[in-house]
């Protein structure tokens, strides 16, 4: 018997690695054996533990990235005191560039695979069962021999001769998230990424339409597409774009945008797609240019703001925006000042994370150079460099937080993008400051609930409310987006909510407060919703948001 195990971080991932690995090992008379488990890397593994003793597999195979190799080890050293005789092979991004350091250093590991595993896997297990091949002949393979540790070169096939597990039926797709991809590798060579040194090669057309045929039979999925970019030419991007939108309404497609990239063609059908159909990830990494020139990333950064203005003013499309603090050379106000244009974007979701220095990457080897300090162990995390100390990195921490807990969450967007625009010039990372001067460190670092945020963001803007009303409007409105006014609502927020009507919604009868919005509140507002036209009173139902369905809005006028 072959095990293949997966150790995922959430429930809605699935492992497309294992499933292609397989797909690969159809033909082979030891298919028949071979077994995957997928698991959660935070959960009890004990259960895990017992099917592969009971399975007694004569070789297991684990697929490492930097949130489960600690536990691929734990495991390993488990499985060698249980089952002596298992052969114990590691592959993934993680293990592999670290292959020749961790077999040095763990007995429990036989063999690592580094770069692709489909072909190579294959041949370890033929080579392992029945002596066919020699170990010298593997791809990527790292291995052990009574000379010492050897490393052999990795070789790619073309990708046309990787059958494709989805179009094949051989995918597990009951989970939230389905992983797909159109292409392998990337155009371009960030020095901070996995694929910098991954050529690009994509997979033909007809295989993808192969894949579609099968993924349109399924309801109220995600596809994720792992493209790493999914741009590949005018033509080719345009044609699948518009194939995407052409599915039910039962897929969306979450992909991983250039944004200087997107054609006035990709864009139209973006235009025209029914709402929610794609899901846009876009990784800006930073928006100063020596800072992109140091690592060796390619972007024209007026076309990239101009077409995330485009994508975000559709409001029909979730876009989420990432940054990254710790790029070389990058000084802490270089990087507030990326922070602050990028807010001023007021994408969906906005995550500012702090680099992490990867194995196998160019930058892991230029760090000591570059004079950095990092975490050894994952996800190796940079804790300063000469241009940014530590107690920069932890600043910027703390505002990661605050974008989760203010604005990520949706609980005071308005409320936020008000006060951010009308009292610190758009500097979000000044109000910040000022807020946590007013509030202290806690509000980014406690476990704090929804109702005692807008406690604390109620007593940040009193004092500029008498020159800017509408941030009670804001507020207002959030909350009452939030909750209905109950014993935890904050004194402020329920004096000001006290006024209420009755309502039918859903049927029934309700009471709900009265918000009254000047023109200036619907302008803030509709920078984020185009659900409210125009001045007036509103009635506003929470309750539906909190079990996923859209609030219910009422004008008093209507």
């Amino acid at each position: 018997m072959i095990a293949l195990v997966a150790l995922h971080a959430g429930y809605s991932h699935s492992s497309l690695a294992l499933q292609s690995i397989a797909a690969y090992a159809r033909p082979e008379p030891y298919y028949d054996r071979l077994r995957l488990f997928e698991v959660l890397v935070n959960s009890n593994h004990q259960p895990l533990l017992e099917a592969l003793v009971d399975l007694q597999p004569s070789i297991v195979g684990f697929s490492t990235y930097l949130w489960n190799i600690a536990a691929a080890i734990h495991l390993s050293k488990l499985l060698k005191q249980l089952l002596p005789d298992v052969v114990v092979v590691y592959g993934g991004p993680e293990a592999g560039p670290r292959g020749e350091a961790l077999l040095a250093q763990i007995s429990s590991v036989d063999f690592i695979i580094q770069g692709e595993g489909e072909v190579a896997f294959n041949d370890l297990v033929k080579c392992v069962l029945y002596g066919d091949g020699e170990l010298c002949n593997i791809s990527g393979l790292i291995y052990r021999d009574k000379d010492g540790i050897f490393s052999n070169p990795v070789k790619l096939v073309p990708v046309d001769e990787l059958p494709a597990p989805i179009a094949q039926g051989m995918v597990d797709t009951s989970r939230p998230l389905v992983y797909w991809e159109t292409s392998r590798g990337c155009p371009y060579k960030c020095t901070f990424c996995t694929s910098a040194t991954d050529r690009l090669r994509p997979f033909s057309m007809q295989r993808i339409e192969a894949d579609l045929k099968q993924l349109e039979r399924l309801e109220d999925k995600t596809i994720k597409l792992l493209d790493r970019s999914f741009h590949l030419g005018q033509e080719r991007s345009s044609q699948l774009l518009q194939r995407f939108a052409d599915t039910g309404s039962g897929l969306r497609f979450h992909l991983e945008l250039n944004p200087d990239r997107i054609s006035p063609q990709a864009m139209a059908i973006f235009a025209q797609a029914e709402p929610g159909k794609f899901q846009f990830e876009i990784g800006l990494q930073t928006l100063d240019e020596a800072v992109l020139d140091g690592i060796q990333r390619q972007m024209d950064i007026a076309k990239s703001l101009d077409n995330i203005r485009k994508l975000v003013a559709m409001r029909r499309h979730p876009v989420h925006l990432d940054l990254i603090v710790g790029l070389p050379g990058e000084t802490a106000e270089q990087c507030a000042a990326s922070l602050d244009s990028t807010f001023s974007l007021y994408p969906d979701h906005l995550q500012l994370g702090t680099l992490k220095l990867l194995p196998g990457t160019p930058l892991r080897d230029q760090a000591d150079t570059l004079g950095y300090r990092w975490d050894p162990d994952p996800p190796y995390e940079v804790l300063s460099h000469p241009q940014l100390s530590f107690a920069g990195i932890a600043r910027f921490k703390r505002y990661a937080e605050l974008l989760e807990r203010l604005w990520n969450s949706g609980h005071l967007r308005t409320s936020l993008a008000g006060v951010v625009e009308g009292c610190f010039e758009g500097s979000v990372s000044r109000c910040f400051d000022q807020l946590m001067r007013v509030s202290g460190a806690g509000l980014a670092r406690d476990n704090l609930q929804p109702d005692t945020l807008f406690e604390h963001m109620t007593g940040f803007i009193q004092p500029y409310l008498e020159r800017h009303p509408v941030l009670a409007e804001g507020l207002l409105w959030d909350y009452s987006h939030f909750s209905l006014v109950t014993g935890k609502t904050p004194a402020w927020i329920a004096a000001h909510l006290s006024e209420t009507a009755r309502f039918i919604v859903d049927g029934k009868p309700r009471r709900l407060p009265i918000i009254s919005l000047t023109e200036e509140g619907v302008e803030l507002i509709r920078r984020f919703s185009n659900r409210v036209e125009r001045a007036g009173r509103y009635g506003v139902w929470p309750m539906q948001h909190k079990k996923g369905k859209p609030v219910e809005i009422i004008s008093l006028e209507e």
